[in-house]
């Protein structure tokens, strides 16, 4: 199993930043999300969205690195057994279902399986272009007290969305 590559934490962003060895610069951010709350009128805390980006568009070879870095951060996300995280596949160039199941892979193959559950979600959303596919994953931390509810808000995301 490779190493994660050395990361920190920026104060002023509040995200996690590495540089790989192709010199190709990655932030990881927690985004406090309220959707779940805004939704069910129950406030829920803790509930994060997952953001991974790359500084500038380079295109990267394979590099296991960046996985074990990303579930790295991750796991200690979850050092907080409160945190829930909502992980939404950008789609903007056609790739989101492939970013599904990278991040499916990344989680199969994390030391998280033993302690974090995750639920899919596959939504189709209708919208005045048509319908819209919408790939995301729910992780959240067994020892999570609001658990029932953020599984039950997530699973009936679909409907809520339809409806508005």
């Amino acid at each position: 199993m490779p190493n994660p590559y050395n990361y920190h934490f920026d104060d002023e962003t509040q995200s996690y930043h590495f540089i790989t060895k192709n010199g190709i610069e990655y932030k990881v951010a927690f985004i406090v999300d309220h959707t779940f709350s805004a939704v069910s009128n129950i406030k829920i805390d803790n509930v994060f969205q997952l953001i991974i980006e790359k500084k500038d568009g380079a295109i990267e070879r394979y590099d296991s690195q960046v996985s074990e870095t990303v579930k790295d951060i991750v796991a200690s996300f979850f050092l907080n057994s409160q945190n829930s995280m909502i992980y939404i596949c950008d789609d903007e160039d056609s790739k989101a279902e492939t970013r599904f199941k990278v991040f499916d892979r990344w989680y199969q193959s994390s030391t998280l399986f033993d302690y974090v559950f995750k639920v899919d979600n596959v939504i189709e959303c209708d919208s005045p272009a048509g319908i819209t596919t919408i790939y995301s994953s729910l992780l959240y931390h067994n020892e999570n007290i609001n658990k029932e509810e953020i599984i039950d808000i997530y699973n009936n995301i679909q409907e809520i969305l339809n409806d508005k």
